[in-house]
C-alpha cells in the first residue's frame, strides 16, 4: 500500500505541477533610430585681438595672434571651410580679409595626413582667408568620429604675406590707400562643418 501511496502522490504532484507551468508568450518590437549627427564646437578662443603699434608689426606681421579650438562630432565624413568678410573701420576704411591668415594643428585622435588633410599646417602655409567659403580640413582616410578624434588648434597670424596672405604689408597698404585709415577694424570670421 506504501508503493501505491507513493505513486499516486507523484503523480497528483505532476499534474499540479503541469497546471502550475503553463505559459503565455507576447513579443515587443522594438526600433532603433541612429540619425546622424554633425555639432561644430569653439573650445578656446572664441575672440581675437591684432595689435599693431610698431614699425616692425606693420612691415612684417604677427607670427601669432593667438588660437582658437574647435571640436568635430559626426557620424559621417565631413569638410570644414573658412569665410569673413573684408574688415571694416572707421568711416568706409577696410582691411582686406586675405591679410588674416590661418593653420592647423591637430590635437585630437585623428591625424592631418591620415584621417584628415589640410594643406595649412605652419607658418609658412598660412592659408588667407577670403570672402567666399575655402576648405580648411576635409575628409583623408575617414573623420567621421567623436570630438575626442576631431580635435584641432587654428592658428591665427596677421599681415605677415606668408602662404597665400595678402603679398603686401600693412605699412604699404596704408600708404598705397589699400587700407584708408588707421583705427579699429572688425570682422566675423564664419567656420562651417558639411557632411560629405
Amino acid at each position: 500500500m506504501k508503493t501505491i501511496t507513493k505513486i499516486l502522490i507523484l503523480a497528483l504532484t505532476l499534474h499540479t505541477a503541469n497546471l502550475f507551468a503553463q505559459t503565455d508568450v507576447e513579443v515587443v518590437n522594438f526600433t532603433a533610430v541612429l540619425s546622424n549627427v554633425l555639432n561644430l564646437s569653439i573650445t578656446a578662443g572664441a575672440d581675437q585681438t591684432a595689435t599693431f603699434n610698431t614699425p616692425a608689426l606693420y612691415n612684417q606681421g604677427l607670427d601669432v595672434v593667438g588660437v582658437t579650438g574647435v571640436t568635430m562630432e559626426s557620424t559621417t565624413i565631413w569638410k570644414l571651410s573658412i569665410s569673413a568678410p573684408n574688415f571694416t573701420g572707421p568711416g568706409a576704411a577696410i582691411i582686406p580679409i586675405n591679410n588674416l591668415g590661418v593653420w592647423c594643428s591637430a590635437t585630437g585622435v585623428h591625424a592631418i595626413g591620415t584621417e584628415v588633410t589640410c594643406t595649412n599646417t605652419s607658418l609658412a602655409t598660412s592659408r588667407g582667408i577670403t570672402v567666399a567659403p575655402q576648405d580648411l580640413i576635409n575628409n583623408g582616410s575617414g573623420n567621421s568620429g567623436a570630438a575626442l578624434d576631431n580635435a584641432f588648434d587654428l592658428h591665427w597670424t596677421m599681415g605677415t604675406m606668408q602662404g597665400t596672405m595678402n603679398a603686401t604689408s600693412l605699412f604699404a597698404q596704408l600708404a598705397n590707400g589699400t587700407i584708408a585709415s588707421v583705427g579699429t577694424f572688425t570682422t566675423v570670421v564664419t567656420l562651417t562643418l558639411t557632411a560629405l
